[in-house]
């Protein structure tokens, strides 16, 4: 019994000492979050114009059981990030690249 108080009471602060940390925290940059915005390219386009392909991630979030995937292709050249996602649902496929933009400074 003692050995579970341990465990639980030490669990316990170090979640605390996470929330903690967490809440603590203090932002970074002040204004507008960057924002995804949609481009008229492709992933080859993106690639040819010297992208790297950095990742892919398989989303089933907004999928059905036994569905087919959302699949998002992460891009870099530099410092310009683009993702280009592709969705299928049913007999429908959608494909849409997106380029990462800083948000917009006062004048």
């Amino acid at each position: 019994m003692m050995q579970l108080w341990f465990c639980t009471t030490g669990f316990l602060g170090a979640f605390g000492l996470i929330l903690g940390g967490a809440t603590a925290a203090q932002p970074t940059s002040e204004g507008q979050p960057h924002k995804w915005l949609a481009v008229e390219k492709s992933l080859a386009d993106f690639v040819t114009d010297g992208f790297e392909l950095k990742t892919v991630v398989y989303d089933t979030s907004e999928t059905v059981l036994k569905a087919e995937p959302d699949v998002h292709y992460f891009l870099q050249k530099g410092t310009t990030l683009a993702r280009c996602d592709f969705r299928k649902r049913g007999q429908k496929s959608i494909y849409w690249c997106y380029q990462l933009t800083a948000p917009n400074k006062p004048g």
